[in-house]
């Protein structure tokens, strides 16, 4: 079976729209990281800080990121972010975020999938090195139906085979309480949606939706008649997710990977040429090797085929516009023709970027004047000084370049070639991988019918708890015991903190906010800490003193607020423990309940 899918080749736009949006989405949480390095990092932010310094490996890691955006260097930059990834988010403990296990484990993936075979500056290197005034190389643009197959089986199939082991335990999953429940709670809302949850049918419905889904996605997701309704119902949740939690990168990370189940012909219709006739001609010489690279440049970069490219030696004397325009003068300046006017120079380059519609600000800002001028300087300069050396039959011939090979067809023995290689290696790497998950969700089975308590069983359990400390951290592979009981059961309180000012008054720490939802602070990892580390359902006191010095001396210090003299006032608003039945009006009801002062922190 395995042979069989990786030689179905299909477009591989998917694919790297997949590695684009990802990426963005990754270098966004770097950034957050970045701006909370003390806080995450500092032994006690900016008092006792770590003992190296990590703003510059996170300011590496988003230059590696921004490559792998526009595809450069893609392979490289992909190892660069896998060894970053598993630096600083791999063994992260006390910041644990659900979302860091997907970061690693598409991570991991990239350093093996063809992400740069579309949509790339990878691909028009290639494109430089093997074509010449003669022949344009066009690189291979599909991929095996494995690279979407694959990233959606570990990134998204086993996420959920896992998590249903835990919410069939759950009373309140069970019971259709699933996306109620949690999101009845105000520290748990980034936009409380009351009025929605006081829908009691619908509420049901979408708990009962979530759990259904995630039980059968791993059976379904790689069937052609359930893609459309799967991939609805997954961006559904997930931007259901994005509006209500303070996990914004959870939900767009996981609707990054469900851009592999959009169908691979959306993608082609999407960037299929435009019919529509080009809004620019382009002339230019079809013998100048730096002109030839610019066509190419320019080809690559237009995607709607918007620039007709003709060269001057065989199309400028058909032209009229052109007639009282000498040969020469067409060879020495780049010339183009629009709406019967012609341009040249610099003002031709202009029209291209004006007429390729995500390139249009680079046309606006090469028109403000100095900009403009500043501009021509710069191409006269290299118009001038450029190789005018003409590569004609005379002088080149030709000579068919030098094509690189299929590297499947590579033969490592007689009978045996590196595409046999590769799917052997894809064979026992999913094995591999399906066996350690296996293990691993081993411990998130709840009862199994006393086998636990029989020698295997625990021999087991220890097996699978050794496997999952290595697995987490190199690939992403953990439990998914996300949003349950443990979670919320008992939750009677938030917690707050207010500084208080020379003048005595209150300044409140965007930790959370006086109706209980949470403050800027509070989301992804920044959030999963102050609400189930430094505050939980059973409060740890010592995690609790941890949390708030260092919430307070990393505020203090990004407002030049001087600690030796620094009073903070904690606050707690007392709340009622989520009912295991649905309820109109709970969470509006949490939201005003009253705040109390219960402490100092100085």
């Amino acid at each position: 079976m395995i042979k069989r899918l990786y030689n179905k080749k299909i477009s591989g736009l998917g694919l790297a729209i997949f590695r684009i949006v990802f990426s963005l989405i990754l270098f966004c949480e770097v950034i957050k990281l970045n701006y909370f390095r003390h806080l995450i990092f500092d032994k006690i932010p900016f008092v006792t800080p770590a003992e190296i310094d990590f703003g510059t490996p996170l300011k590496i890691w988003m230059i590696a990121l921004i490559f792998m955006m526009v595809g450069l260097f893609t392979r490289l930059m992909t190892i660069i972010n896998y060894l970053l990834t598993v630096i600083l988010i791999g063994s992260i403990n006390t910041y644990e975020y659900h979302m860091f296990y997907t970061y690693l484990g598409m991570s991991f993936l990239m350093l093996f999938l063809p992400i740069s075979r579309n949509l790339s500056l990878d691909r028009l290197l290639l494109k430089y090195k093997y074509s010449n005034t003669r022949f344009l190389y066009s690189p291979p643009k599909e991929v095996s139906i494995l690279c979407y197959y694959i990233p959606l089986f570990i990134g998204v199939a086993f996420v959920y085979l896992d998590s249903i082991f835990y919410k069939f335990q759950s009373i309140f999953w069970t019971k259709g309480l699933g996306v109620w429940f949690p999101t009845s709670l105000p520290f748990t809302n980034f936009i409380s949606i009351t009025n929605l949850l006081d829908q009691k049918y619908i509420m049901l419905f979408m708990g009962y939706l979530a759990l259904a889904f995630e039980s059968i996605f791993i059976f379904t997701f790689f069937r052609k008649k359930w893609k459309f309704p799967l991939l609805i119902i997954g961006l559904g949740l997930h931007l259901g997710i994005l509006i209500c939690y303070p996990i914004p990168y959870f939900a767009l990370g996981m609707c990054s990977i469900y851009i592999l189940m959009v169908p691979v012909s959306w993608w082609e219709r999407l960037f299929r040429v435009n019919k529509k006739p080009a809004k620019l001609i382009f002339y230019y010489d079809g013998e100048c090797p730096l002109c030839n690279r610019t066509k190419i440049t320019i080809q690559h970069f237009d995607i709607a085929k918007r620039v007709d490219f003709r060269t001057v030696q065989y199309y400028a004397e058909q032209d009229k516009l052109l007639k009282d325009i000498s040969v020469d003068d067409l060879l020495d300046d780049i010339h183009s023709v629009k709406n019967r006017k012609v341009y040249k120079g610099l003002d031709t380059y202009i029209q291209v970027f004006n007429a390729i519609t995500y390139l249009r600000p680079i046309s606006w800002i090469l028109r403000i004047p100095g900009v403009y001028h500043l501009g021509k300087v710069v191409y006269q300069f290299v118009a001038k000084n450029r190789n005018t050396e003409r590569c004609t039959e005379e002088n080149c011939g030709y000579t068919p370049p030098s094509l690189p090979p299929d590297e499947d067809q590579f033969k490592i023995l007689q009978n045996y070639t590196l595409k046999d290689l590769k799917i052997s290696l894809i064979s026992i790497g999913l094995v591999l991988i399906i066996a350690i998950q296996v293990l691993v969700s081993y411990n998130s089975i709840g009862a199994k019918g006393g086998f636990e308590d029989t020698s295997i069983g625990k021999r087991i359990n220890k097996i699978s708890d050794a496997i999952e400390k290595r697995s987490k951290t190199y690939a992403g592979i953990t439990h998914h015991a996300v949003f349950l009981d443990s979670h919320f059961r008992e939750y009677n309180h938030i917690i707050s903190i207010a500084y208080l000012d020379n003048k005595g008054h209150e300044i409140w720490l965007p930790i959370i906010e006086k109706d209980g939802t949470p403050g800027k602070y509070l989301s992804g990892p920044i959030w999963t800490k102050w609400s189930f580390q430094v505050s939980n359902n059973v409060i740890n006191q010592d995690n609790l003193k941890t949390g708030i010095r260092d919430f307070t001396a990393f505020w203090a210090a990004m407002n030049n607020v001087n600690l030796n003299d620094a009073k903070f006032i904690i606050k707690v608003k007392k709340i009622d423990t989520v009912p295991y039945h649905w309820e109109k009006g709970f969470l509006l009801k949490q939201m005003n309940k009253p705040w109390k002062d219960v402490g100092t922190a100085i």
